[in-house]
């Protein structure tokens, strides 16, 4: 019986395949998370209806935390808490008509906040 040197064809494949499920799992915490702005996006279509339903404007405040307050007229409504994704506190008024935009206390959050005046969502950076 003769003796090659090398790896045979089977060999190739399962290294090949392990290497593959090594990256799979290493892979996602050396890339960039990806901010999932769901949570944001159904708190903002929530303050639309509210709006809407109530005839008023209603203000949605955002802290950095994550913890946020909805108010109508000087009436508080409702309160939570979101995945933290904000450096500064914003404030955004949706209006019964459903746009919304930020107070002027928010203006420094305009530029690094990407919200879509017409449709009240996160839009992605």
């Amino acid at each position: 019986m003769r003796h090659r040197s090398g790896f045979t064809l089977i060999e190739l494949l399962v290294v090949l395949i392990l290497m593959g499920l090594l990256v799979a799992l290493v892979a996602p915490t050396l890339l960039p998370r990806h901010q999932d702005k769901s949570d944001v996006n159904a708190l903002l279509r929530s303050a639309r209806e509210v709006a809407a339903r109530r005839g008023e404007v209603v203000y949605l405040h955002i802290d950095p935390t994550g913890d946020w307050r909805m108010e109508g007229t000087h009436t508080p409504l409702a309160t939570g808490h979101v995945q933290p994704f904000l450096t500064v506190a914003v404030t955004v008024m949706v209006s019964p008509l459903g746009t919304c935009g930020f107070d002027v206390r928010s203006a420094a959050a305009v530029g690094t906040v990407p919200l879509d005046p017409l449709s009240c969502e996160m839009r992605a950076p």
